[in-house]
């Protein structure tokens, strides 16, 4: 792709945040490399670059230095800008299709000469005897045809290292495969003994040809790694039907505008966030809760885009639209957790950043002691200058650190990428990390682990009444009333599909009750008190009153024509996914806490009913004393994740190592989180957790086998074992790269398996 100007690829960027497409990476240090020159620049306050995702986001004081700057910088560089990837994934696509195709054609160029060089090398003289008149500038040309063609990249990614002062893999491949070549051009231009001074021209072909099939595998790797982020922002439609002035037109779904009445048919894709206006059906919206039963829609419910409507038609009014919906918040962030950068990968960037200068010294000392040294005793048959170079070419393509590059930001893609898709939202890769490592959950109860709404959790009628049109009474002159109790019950009456009759003369006196005329007979609902200052005598209540107080509910009590006939308890019911959610995380070894305001005496009833025990049940704890309690359990050395909806729960959230946001809470609260729950489900908190644990445990592996391939194979390369195993022990430039490029295809492989995540 053409490098676009800066001015024409900065149009519609925030002006202190600045999202940009890269191409021209390498490895990581690629990445690292351009971090540092931009966050060398003054005024930049952050720079992530993802190698995996080929893109960065860029942080910076508008005042002190400009976005044109940043770009001109990453170009200065030798790399190429892309457009934001939220706002083009469909070039991207485009342009990483092109990109692989032609990465593909040059591996099938290598393929074939490095097997026709295979050939003429060590096949010849079986096939055409001892040799024939220009066999080795043949090889000579398809080497060299194999070298610049296939291996073009790797030398310009090593000489845009070397103009940015810095190595990369790309350095390794082309000083291995280009010395190889050199030298046995030169052998062949002086004419030189071929048993003292062997050819390398097969070397040099299968070097740049499987170091190319690695670069394949990285590809296709780092692309179904962050297929899920593609997936969500191809669930975007393209068009929409939108009715204006009584008509319905059909428009491009970026030109929907708020207020908007948009028609969609069975099947459709819904292009904006809104609620329902008319008509009923179910939709699907596993692409952002994870839930894959198809939900119920009805008048006054909300949509969001990129649901799919299953059955039925209705329109919608728009109350979200383009980069404001959900679907492409939930981008947004997952984007930005990916292109951020987890603790663990600074340690391995570090070490990347030296192993490569330290490879290159430890290549040359290589040589130069089978040249000098080793050649002469324990190789006799070659000259010790191709000794040298045999041991210091294979010394530098084993050593390279692509695999122990892409073992981290690989998973922690394929991870977020996979939460993203259940409805598991961490903003940044530290959160994912930080996730897995956890040993405390404090929740907090009301809209967490409760349902966060009065609710009629008992109803105890008088001898001789029945409970359905006595409620239905109550229901009546409670109709019109704004009290939480009141719509508790007419919640509850909902529920038992009761019809409820019209009331007159209706009084309130509030704080205590309502009273009012229904069907010819005098209906009071309300407090003890209230009741009995009509007449009532509650007394035949007192048990089920004794009761409510006990677990710390409250009490109404309705009364006819001045008589006490029912009592209702009413309170904060849980949550019914909680129970289930506090057993799991239970099982996953974590210690378990709820945190509230609430008296002791409803705390504990609440605690009774989830499953947990009075220790691990914390009250009468003020909004802002929740922050306090986090922090005491980090000064105890716990890792704590907080879990919250609340305005009040914020600070808590902040102050935990993960605040973890349930989706349908306050703003605030979703903002100071570090991992928001799309959808209301708890269950969701522990899969969180699983997620997190395998991610890490998916990056511990790739590391090992990353680190562990160089610690094991490097000894072999630099022929340490050669003195007392003689030849059989010798590790050529073409094998190295051949391990060097398996290294790469067992961490794309085992990074892909996190797509497969299943949390039970």
């Amino acid at each position: 792709m053409q490098t676009r100007s800066a001015e024409s690829a900065i149009s519609g960027w925030d002006s202190e945040t600045l999202t940009v497409g890269i191409e021209g990476m390498r490895c990581q240090n690629c990445a690292a490399s351009i971090a540092g020159r931009l966050e060398a620049l003054p005024g930049v306050r952050e720079a992530r670059i993802s190698y995996a995702l080929e893109d960065g986001r860029v942080r910076f004081h508008a005042e002190a230095v400009s976005a044109e700057q940043i770009l001109r910088e990453i170009e200065g560089a030798g790399y190429t800008i892309r457009r934001p990837q939220e706002r083009s994934a469909a070039r991207r696509d485009d342009s990483e299709a092109a990109s692989l195709a032609d990465r593909h054609r040059r591996l099938a160029v290598g393929i074939v000469a490095s097997v026709l060089l295979m050939s003429l090398g060590m096949g010849v003289e079986r096939l055409h005897g001892p040799d024939f008149p220009g066999r080795s500038w043949l090889m000579a040309a398809l080497a060299g045809l194999v070298l610049i063609y296939v291996g073009r990249e790797f030398h310009l990614g090593a000489w845009r290292a070397a103009r940015s002062r810095t190595t990369n893999m790309d350095t390794l491949v082309s000083l291995g495969a280009s010395v190889a070549f050199a030298y046995s051009f030169g052998v062949l231009l002086l004419g030189l003994d071929r048993t003292l001074f062997p050819l390398y021209f097969e070397s040099t072909s299968m070097i740049v040809t499987l170091v190319m099939v690695g670069k394949v595998l990285e590809a296709r790797g780092k692309r179904e790694a962050s297929g899920a982020v593609r997936a969500l922002l191809a669930e975007q439609p393209e068009r929409a039907r939108v009715e204006r002035d009584g008509e319905i037109y059909e428009v491009g779904a970026d030109s929907i505008r708020l207020g908007d009445v948009v028609h969609v048919r069975p099947g459709e894709r819904l292009p904006a966030d809104g609620t329902v206006e008319r008509g009923e059906s179910h939709v699907d919206e596993s692409m952002l809760s994870g839930e894959s039963r198809p939900l119920p829609k009805r008048p006054g419910d909300a949509v969001h885009a990129g649901s799919i409507n299953q059955r039925g038609a209705f329109a919608f009014i728009a109350r979200a639209v383009g980069e404001a919906t959900t679907l492409a918040d939930i981008a947004r962030l997952v984007r930005e957790a990916e292109a951020s950068r987890a603790p663990i990968q600074s340690t391995v960037d570090a070490i990347s950043a030296r192993f490569v200068p330290a490879m290159i010294a430890l290549s040359i000392a290589t040589g130069l002691f089978w040249g000098l040294f080793g050649g002469p005793r324990f190789l006799p048959e070659l000259h010790p200058a191709a000794a040298g170079l045999l041991f210091a070419a294979s010394t530098l393509l084993i050593s390279c650190p692509c695999a122990m590059g892409l073992a981290t930001p690989l998973a922690l893609v394929a991870g977020s990428g996979v939460g993203a898709q259940r409805g598991l939202l961490f903003k940044s890769a530290a959160a994912l990390e930080t996730m897995g490592r956890i040993d405390s959950v404090v929740l907090d109860k009301t809209g967490t682990l409760t349902l966060g709404r009065p609710k009629v959790l008992d109803v105890a009628a008088a001898a001789g009444q029945e409970p359905g049109p006595v409620l239905a009474l109550a229901a009546a002159v409670e109709r019109e009333s704004e009290h939480p109790l009141a719509r508790a019950l007419l919640a509850h009456l909902e529920e038992l599909d009761l019809e409820i009759p019209r009331a007159e003369q209706t009084q309130a006196t509030p704080g205590l009750g309502i009273r009012g005329q229904v069907e010819g007979r005098e209906v009071a609902v309300g407090s003890r008190r209230y009741v009995e200052e009509r007449g009532a005598d509650a007394s035949p209540l007192d048990r089920p009153a004794q009761v409510a107080a006990q677990r710390g509910l409250s009490s109404v009590f309705i009364a006819l024509d001045g008589h006490a006939v029912a009592h209702l308890s009413i309170g904060d019911a849980p949550d019914p996914s909680a129970r289930p959610a506090l057993a799991r995380l239970r099982a996953l070894g974590l210690r378990v806490a709820m945190l509230t305001g609430d008296a002791r005496a409803h705390a504990l009833a609440i605690a009774h009913e989830l499953g947990l025990e009075p220790e691990a049940t914390i009250t009468d704890v003020l909004p802002g004393e929740k922050a306090d309690h986090v922090l005491e359990r980090k000064v105890r050395g716990e890792r704590v994740a907080m879990v919250g909806d609340g305005l009040n729960d914020a600070p808590a959230l902040a102050s935990a190592d993960v605040g973890i946001a349930i989706g349908s809470g306050t703003d605030v609260a979703v903002e100071a989180a570090d991992v928001v729950l799309v959808h209301d489900d708890l269950g969701a908190v522990a899969d969180a957790i699983v997620l997190s644990r395998r991610t890490l445990r998916t990056i511990h592996q790739n590391l090992f086998w990353a680190f562990g391939y160089n610690v094991a194979a490097i000894p072999l390369a630099a022929g340490l074992f050669v003195p007392w195993g003689g030849d059989a022990l010798r590790l050529s430039p073409g094998v190295a790269a051949l391990a060097m490029a398996l290294s790469s295809l067992f961490v794309v492989s085992n990074s892909a398996r996190l797509r497969r995540f299943d949390p039970t």
